[in-house]
């Protein structure tokens, strides 16, 4: 039934059923996707409920990296969004990052991690109701800046280091290129 899908994207359930989880319900959105894939709100099911209709697989993929244009000697700047309630330790391999704004303001002095948690979204309540609406909430943000070291190019990954998350999707595999 399309209450019971997964809110992201409904053919997502073809392929990653209860039985290929070892029987335990995936009905979460506990994924990794880049800017430029938005999804849609949900008029159908439910409009309080995540995006639909992605237009790329949102979940962890060996043959294919998130970004098609990492070059090693490059600087780059990533803001991670958390779209959930609930925080996120996100962690990157090989390329350690230095974080510059949480929630949108600049730490008094940057800091190297290699992890970080993502603030859960705050706020969302809906009007009149106990309920939280996730489309209304303020998500959490982290901005941090990396430097794609050219002696390391290669493939590698950043994940979510609760591991029922990262277990469900919630990675995405980068490839650093000469």
């Amino acid at each position: 039934m399309p209450e019971n899908r997964l809110p992201s994207c409904g053919w997502y359930t073809n392929l990653y059923d209860a039985d290929y989880w070892g029987g335990l319900p995936f009905t979460n959105l506990l994924m990794a996707r880049d800017a430029d894939d938005m999804g849609i709100p949900n008029p159908v099911v439910d409009p309080e409920m995540p995006r639909i209709d992605y237009q790329k697989q949102g979940l962890f993929t060996s043959t294919e990296p998130l970004f098609d244009d990492m070059f090693g000697g490059n600087f780059e700047e990533w803001t991670l969004i958390n779209r959930s309630f609930s925080d996120h330790p996100f962690h990157i391999h090989v390329n350690p990052f230095l974080i510059t704004h949480i929630n949108g303001q600049a730490l008094p002095e940057p800091e190297w991690r290699d992890t970080i948690l993502v603030p859960a979204a705050t706020g969302g309540q809906v009007p009149g109701s106990n309920a939280r609406n996730i489309n209304l909430a303020n998500f959490g943000t982290v901005t941090f800046r990396t430097y794609l070291d050219p002696l390391f190019p290669g493939s590698f990954v950043f994940h979510c280091h609760i591991l029922t998350h990262e277990d469900v999707g919630m990675m995405q595999k980068l490839t650093v290129l000469p």
